[in-house]
């Protein structure tokens, strides 16, 4: 074989290799997008039955329970921090908060915006232009994450805000108090 011939048959299969190297890469990156989407899709739904879960919370206290049990399938766990007068208390037991915890939710009550930090992070939770009570999680795995638990967090403050609207002008009956209760707002 002459050497034309030789380097036209090398020419040849490298150009097979690259072809097949190509192809490779063309399905890896198919995959990579349509397990992508499936997640992405996954993401949507659990959001969209979050906020109707929110929506069809009956009082303020089931709101900040839906919102923890959401945020614990977004981001691995979720608590309430109840913010009242500066101080913070965990819900629903009104105990002292973990000072770790504490540190994060007092900056994003102060700052008024999520606070982030490797391997937690604070959403506050405003009513009526005023922090309430702040969802503490783990940190967001992804953008997204960090999008959906943004989004439940100012869902449900507005889902607060419109029932304690509605209670103090008379649109639905306040439920009644507990035996024993001892007067205290129950966000």
């Amino acid at each position: 074989m002459d050497l034309e011939n030789r380097l036209r048959a090398a020419l040849d299969r490298a150009l097979v290799d690259v072809r097949a190297a190509a192809e490779a890469e063309v399905d890896e990156v198919r995959r990579s997008a349509e397990l992508s989407t499936a997640t992405l899709r996954a993401s949507a739904g659990r959001l969209s039955d979050c906020l109707h879960a929110v929506d069809e919370a009956p009082t303020l206290g089931s709101v900040l329970t839906v919102l923890a049990g959401c945020a614990r399938l977004e981001a691995g766990r979720g608590a309430i921090v109840l913010v009242t007068n500066g101080v913070l208390s965990a819900y629903p037991s009104r105990a002292e908060v973990a000072p770790a915890h504490a540190m994060l939710a007092a900056s994003a009550a102060e700052q008024r915006t999520p606070v982030v930090e490797p391997d937690a992070a604070a959403f506050p939770i405003l009513v009526g232009g005023q922090v309430v009570a702040v969802l503490t999680t783990a940190a967001p795995s992804s953008a997204e994450a960090h999008q959906a638990l943004d989004v439940l967090v100012r869902h449900a403050g507005r889902v607060l805000e419109a029932m304690t609207l509605s209670q103090v002008i008379g649109l639905t009956p306040l439920p009644a108090p507990p035996s024993g209760f001892s007067g205290e707002s129950a966000v």
